[in-house]
């Protein structure tokens, strides 16, 4: 009996979605996960936006209209794997480790991995290879969301265990490690295993933070 208050104001805080809007998110993840699987099995660059809107079954005006272009259903799909992405490094940099520097080189080397296992930055990669892909400037150029997400979330875990170390430089170590990250996904070195780039950014990483200031 005395669980039922508790019990009462969850379920007032869980109030189901207004059809309309329960309908276009679910709509919007229909389109993203069509988008995807074409993406991962033949190209972005060789997807219409007609061909994703019959295989997630709506309209092709309706896809437009929660997207805007093939421009924007791009960033759509990116920034979701990103978000994606980056919970999973987040629940990887704080699992348990001898020192910071192990957790750092965990999360790197977890990054490495999933993105060698992930089928959409594979076929975006293997694309850009061949040619060109339309999706690769979002891991690139176009890359400043993803980029500036992650940088936030390393500058934080930083903060928190080197907080000996002035804003600057944990800024700049951030900044190091996320975008040699992003290099070795899109390039990764010859003949070196994921276990050896993930201890290679992270003591490059390791390196900006302990650098003395120079005048």
């Amino acid at each position: 009996m005395e669980d039922r208050p508790f019990a009462a104001a969850a379920d007032r805080g869980s109030a189901p979605l207004p059809p309309r809007e329960a309908w276009r998110r679910r709509m919007r993840d229909d389109v993203l996960d069509a988008a995807r699987a074409m993406a991962a099995e033949k190209g972005w660059d060789s997807v219409s936006l007609s061909q994703v809107a019959a295989r997630a079954e709506v309209s092709r005006p309706t896809v437009y209209k929660e997207f805007g272009s093939r421009s924007g259903l791009s960033r759509a799909l990116v920034h979701r794997e990103a978000e994606r992405f980056l919970t999973g490094v987040d629940h990887a940099l704080r699992q348990s480790a001898p020192t910071a520097s192990d957790a750092l080189a965990a999360a790197v080397l977890y990054a490495l991995q999933e993105a060698r296992e992930n089928v959409l930055v594979a076929s975006v990669i293997k694309a850009a290879r061949d040619g060109t892909d339309s999706l690769l400037p979002y891991l690139t150029v176009r890359s400043e969301p993803v980029v500036t997400g992650a940088r936030l979330m390393v500058r934080a875990w930083y903060q928190t265990h080197f907080q000996q170390v002035d804003t600057a430089r944990t800024d700049q170590a951030a900044d190091v490690i996320v975008r040699l990250t992003l290099s070795h996904i899109v390039l990764p070195p010859p003949d070196q295993s994921l276990h050896e780039s993930a201890e290679v950014i992270t003591a490059v990483a390791m390196g900006v933070l302990a650098r003395q200031t120079r005048f």
